[in-house]
């Protein structure tokens, strides 16, 4: 992936209080060229055969701090401006052509070779790369519960360019406030910037260390996390004139030795930095080994260009390599996860990743021909600056013209199947099993181009407390929709109380069908991966602390409440082998000290793998995506648990699983989102057996 601006050395001179003279632009520095090629190797090596962050893409956002500075000081030093239209049109016609060119071939790949049930994501995942805010996206999704079984995002790699173009809005402001700043207080402007930089260095740096240490999968994408590398680049380009003036004045073979160690520590330090670091470390104290060896390598070019590591660098493959880092950076990535998707692996054989390697290859360089060499040799996008930014237009363009057509096929399929599961002949879910009845052949609902969103909004949204929160969030539902009052209305009949996490939100659905039937008024509480037991407090992770308060804090609203029903857990069935029953006791009596009937209900199967992806690659009726249910369940062991008295223990799982198997569909709906939580459209379903067990629960005298 390289950088937007020319590769070349920083300028040399030192600004001073007089005007000064325009700053020459130094001898191109061919190592840096051989240095991206390295890096790009090194990246896409790592991804292929071993899984691991390499540090590659450290080193590039050090030398996009590195030349962009270079490039706006001389600017400054020239015309007195950073000329930021001026710069910005250079960035787009750099950077824009290539990159959305491939954005757009995402789609069309994701369509040829993604399963349905990733599609969604993907194209959400393309929009924002395309918009360059893929970085925060995916920031977002990786601390987002409901998002927690995505798979590889087509575009994942694109990330860097998101936190590179915030950079380019970024740095031009820093630049002309520091250069603004020296003229006002007459200081030399270098040294102004170097002291920017290096405050924008030790802040970013410690953020890092310590966003690294506290949410290590959100830190790997902040640009705050990052900047210190793209100010290390700037502080290099400030410094460089000074390092080579000091060079000049000592002993030539001293400084060519110097040079050579430099150089070679630099190089070694990207090959091996992947191997001995630990992935989990980035962008905190591991990514400094790389940034370290680029820089390195950088200051040693310059002082001895040609020398040492500058034969690596300066043979003709790496060159080449350094030259296609751009666009071959694009391309390895979605031709490795179409590649993983097709075969199932984690990581490619030799010969497959090899093959990948000869494919992104072929492409990089027609792309790197077609947009890099030949349209800028055409003028088309170059004379002007209404040019540049027409070009950057019509380059998003057709990012978004792919992307709204497979929207509107995915909408139209949406719309066509949810006019089809109104009919309960041919999509009666549950029934099928409660009933034993025989359903029709017709396509299942909901289809996998839509299961991963199948559940209600507000579970996303203001009713549903997240991992990290601390306080109750109440939400009250009358007639089946959500209301703004939390007073019940004058005839609702009874008051019923959802408590738990994203595995009791789940039968919203049906309990909204039983409130409808019966007039209850809803209040729902739910927090994502919380339980209710009591104690967790004492586990020490924040998520356990926070969900001992939390769940505290419910229990002394409800008490304030006093409602009717609550509804909660029985069990457990998460990632363990079999279903498990935490020691409920305590909470149950707390929930039975408000008057309330308490409904422990049984939880739900979790399969385990993603249940639409599994049905994509091998069909509904695959026994690859169906699960015996011995394997949940040892029979009997909910029937023989132990609860207090007053407990009303509700088994549905009947109406979910057959007598030894638990099908991906019943009654022609799927039945799962993900890999544990069932999709809206099911659950829809459960809803007259539930109502049975919740009005049985009321019928009978609650304890105390």
């Amino acid at each position: 992936m390289s950088t937007p601006a020319s590769t070349s050395a920083a300028p040399t001179g030192t600004a001073t209080t007089a005007p000064a003279p325009p700053a020459a632009k130094p001898p191109r520095l061919r190592e840096i060229d051989g240095l991206r090629g390295l890096a790009i190797v090194v990246i896409a090596v790592y991804h292929l055969w071993f899984d691991r962050v390499s540090g590659g893409v450290d080193v590039f956002l050090l030398l996009s701090g590195f030349f962009i500075t270079a490039s706006l000081l001389r600017s400054v030093e020239k015309t007195g401006s950073v000329r930021p239209l001026a710069f910005a049109a250079r960035i787009v016609r750099r950077i824009f052509p290539p990159a959305l060119v491939v954005a757009a071939a995402t789609v069309l790949m994701t369509v040829v070779w993604l399963p349905r049930a990733t599609w969604n994501q993907q194209l959400g995942d393309i929009l924002a790369s395309a918009l360059y805010y893929g970085n925060w996206n995916l920031a977002l999704h990786s601390v987002d519960y409901l998002s927690s079984n995505n798979g590889a995002s087509i575009v994942q790699h694109y990330w860097s360019m998101g936190v590179q173009a915030q950079f380019y809005v970024l740095w031009p402001i820093l630049i002309a406030a520091a250069a603004w700043l020296a003229a006002r207080a007459r200081w030399s402007r270098r040294r102004v910037l170097a002291a920017a930089f290096a405050l924008v260095f030790a802040a970013s740096f410690a953020f890092a260390l310590w966003e690294t240490a506290t949410n290590q999968a959100f830190a790997y994408f902040d640009l705050r996390a990052r900047l210190w590398q793209f100010a290390a680049g700037g502080l290099l380009a400030v410094a460089l004139p000074r390092l080579r003036a000091a060079a000049a004045s000592t002993d030539a073979p001293q400084a060519r030795w110097t040079a050579a160690l430099l150089g070679w520590a630099g190089v070694a330090v990207l090959l091996g930095a992947g191997c001995f670091l630990d992935s989990t470390a980035f962008p905190g104290l591991a990514a400094l080994w790389p940034v370290g060896g680029a820089c390195a390598v950088v200051i040693a070019a310059s002082l001895s260009p040609g020398g040492g590591a500058g034969r690596l660098l300066n043979a003709r493959p790496v060159q080449w390599l350094g030259d296609l880092s751009y666009t071959l950076y694009l391309w390895h990535w979605p031709i490795l996860v179409c590649y993983l998707t097709a075969t199932g692996r984690d990581t490619a054989t030799v010969l497959g990743g090899l093959g990948i390697l000869a494919a992104a290859a072929l492409l990089a360089w027609a792309t790197h021909w077609a947009l890099e060499q030949r349209l800028p040799a055409t003028g088309l996008g170059q004379r002007s600056l209404r040019g540049a930014f027409a070009l950057g237009a019509a380059s998003l363009a057709l990012v978004l013209v792919s992307y709204a057509a497979l929207s509107w096929y995915i909408t139209v399929e949406r719309d066509r199947l949810a006019e089809a599961v109104a009919d309960p002949a041919v999509y009666p879910g549950a029934a099928a099993l409660a009933e034993g009845l025989e359903t029709p052949d017709a396509p299942f609902a909901p289809s996998t181009l839509e299961a991963a969103e199948d559940y209600d909004p507000a579970l996303s949204g203001r009713c549903n407390q997240t991992m990290e929160g601390y306080e109750p969030i109440r939400c009250d539902f009358a007639g089946g929709e959500l209301v703004q009052s939390a007073t019940p209305a004058a005839e609702a009949t009874a008051t019923v109380v959802m408590y738990g996490g994203s595995k009791i939100w789940q039968w919203l659905p049906a309990v909204l069908h039983a409130a409808d039937a019966r007039n209850w008024h809803v209040i729902a509480y739910t927090k994502n991966a919380c339980i209710i037991e009591t104690g967790q407090e004492a586990l020490g992770e924040e998520r356990y602390r926070s969900c001992a308060a939390w769940n505290d804090a419910v229990v002394a609203e409800l008490g304030e409440i006093r409602p009717d029903l609550v509804l909660t857990y029985g069990s457990r069935v998460g990632y363990e082998a079999y279903e498990t029953f935490p020691d409920y006791t305590d909470r149950y009596e707390q929930l039975l000290a408000t008057g309330a009937a308490v409904v422990a209900l049984r939880d739900t199967p979790s399969p385990r793998f993603d249940i639409p992806l599994c049905v994509d690659l091998n069909g509904h009726k695959s026994n690859e995506c169906t699960v015996d249910r011995a394997s949940y369940y040892d029979e009997g062991a909910f029937e023989a648990l132990e609860v207090p008295s007053g407990i009303h223990k509700v088994d549905l799982i009947d109406y979910i699983c057959g007598p030894r198997v638990c099908p991906p569909v019943v009654g022609n709906i799927l039945v799962y989102r993900d890999d544990a939580h069932m999709t809206n459209t099911y659950a829809a379903t459960l809803g007259p057996y539930l109502e049975a067990e919740l009005a049985a629960a009321l019928a009978e005298p609650a304890a105390g």
